[in-house]
């Protein structure tokens, strides 16, 4: 995803009541509905008039800005007018449209864009040339290509045939190598958090043996590859690598947790235990199906955040509660401590303890 907009300045950010406004814009033929229900939030706001005033003046901002700068694209933004806070942001991928108040800024889409789409490594080499590039919120940057020309075996037999062979199987290393090197500086330069191979089996399997350790831990998935297919094709094999490699390692995670958890060590599972972990820091990572929908409330009174519905603030008992998404408000919370969020793909270990569990630091 874009970076301007740093996720951890804004998961620090907190507003009177419900005074933020964010809006998710898929694209510019969105905007109309966006704009009436704009209209719509501000009418059932009418019983609250601060937050009615906050709003308002938030929607003013949203509508100058895109006046002003007709969106091409996919867009997020955030507004607060009582905290002198305006910032917008152009998305590779677009979130669901979406009008959010809040007392803070809606950061869930951004952070499962962010866990979605990892900057990832890719090679795509056989025997005569190899590419070797980034791929950052799904778009391809930072391409470098290397010669290779490594010859075909031949089969005369006899001692000119081993001594090419000699020739061929020096000129493949030296050609890996020279791919690993590329690799290595591409990682100083753009940290990448997984590694993929595509092409010819052979030279797939001579830069995996070259690969220096912390890459070959990168390393998620190799696939021989017919190179002369087209591009387009070529890029559906590498995201569907990706993807695999993704979900696995969801698996994995939430394994991991579980396993802490039944030997009653550093394991939470479920809203309260989760979120009481994250406000303490102790939460390390946290999966959380894709799809959850966790409720919890916030005091207008002492600002204590709560799971579930509750009719009063259960830490000092006032009445004067607003509605939160419990997901977003425990991102903003391990956002802050540095700590990691995974949404998953949906695993049924996990709906059936609540969608939600947590690796604790202690």
């Amino acid at each position: 995803m874009n970076r301007q907009i740093d996720l951890r300045t804004l998961a620090e950010m907190q507003a009177p009541e419900r005074a933020f406004l964010s809006l998710y814009l898929s694209g510019p033929a969105a905007w109309p509905a966006l704009d009436k229900q704009l209209e719509k939030t501000a009418a059932l706001l009418g019983d609250v008039p601060d937050e009615r005033e906050y709003f308002t003046e938030n929607a003013k901002q949203a509508r100058k800005y895109l006046r002003q700068h007709p969106p091409a694209g996919p867009l997020c933004l955030f507004a607060c007018w009582a905290l002198d806070f305006f910032a917008a942001d152009e998305l590779p991928v677009a979130a669901p449209d979406l009008v959010w108040v809040d007392s803070s800024p809606y950061i869930r889409p951004l952070a499962e864009m962010r866990d979605e789409y990892e900057t990832f490594a890719v090679v795509v080499a056989d025997n005569e040339v190899a590419r070797v590039f980034l791929v950052a919120s799904a778009k391809t940057q930072d391409e470098r290509r290397i010669k290779g020309e490594v010859k075909n075996h031949v089969r005369k037999g006899g001692w000119s045939q081993q001594r090419y062979e000699r020739r061929r199987d020096k000129q493949l290393l030296l050609y890996a190598k020279e791919i690993a090197a590329a690799l290595a500086e591409l990682q100083r330069e753009n940290a990448f958090h997984r590694l993929l191979l595509v092409g010819s089996r052979e030279t797939l399997a001579e830069i995996e043996r070259v690969l220096p350790a912390d890459l070959r831990e990168k390393l998620v998935g190799d696939k021989a590859l017919d190179l002369h297919q087209a591009d387009a094709v070529i890029e559906q094999e590498l995201f569907t690598l990706f993807f695999a490699a993704e979900r696995a390692e969801e698996r994995s995670r939430w394994e991991r947790i579980k396993e802490a958890y039944l030997r009653g060590g550093r394991g939470a599972v479920g809203a309260q235990d989760v979120l009481r972990a994250a406000q303490e820091g102790r939460a390390e990572l946290v999966v959380v199906n894709r799809d959850a929908q966790l409720l919890g409330v916030r005091c207008r009174e002492a600002d204590h955040l709560s799971a579930g519905r509750p009719g009063a603030c259960p830490q000092c008992g006032s009445p004067a509660l607003f509605q939160v998404d419990l997901v977003n408000e425990i991102t903003e919370l391990l956002t802050t401590s540095g700590a990691e969020i995974d949404f998953v793909e949906p695993l049924p270990g996990l709906r059936e303890v609540g969608d939600i569990a947590a690796l604790l630091r202690w």
